[in-house]
């Protein structure tokens, strides 16, 4: 006697895959993406450091993506500054680094 096939098991079972590969893809990326945080990399000149457009950095802050950092004198971030940058003046950047999360994008600007 031949054994019936059940035809909902083969959708269950591909939908299944998909979800699972699906996830896995974005748990590897993340585990990717915070491996590239923690350790960026050596540059060798300011010239190799990656440049952001003034919309890109803004579409990522506002995304929620990434801090915005003046890293000006605290007098000209108090008279004009981006919306939610935070002030880390260059000449104290050595101290408060480790007040920085490492897992969060900053973006740090001067003009």
């Amino acid at each position: 006697m031949r054994r019936k096939k059940n035809p909902i098991l083969l959708p269950i079972i591909l939908l299944s895959s998909v979800l699972v590969l699906a996830v896995g893809g974005l748990i590897l990326a993340d585990v990717f993406r915070k491996s590239q945080i923690q350790n960026p990399g050596e540059y060798q000149s300011q010239d190799d450091i990656p440049r952001l457009t003034i919309e890109e950095a803004y579409q990522a802050a506002a995304a929620g993506e990434a801090v915005l950092v003046d890293v000006r004198s605290e007098s000209q971030y108090q008279a004009q500054h981006a919306v939610t940058a935070i002030n880390v003046p260059i000449d104290q950047i050595d101290e408060r680094v480790t007040l920085l999360k490492p897992d969060i994008w900053f973006i740090t600007y001067c003009t």
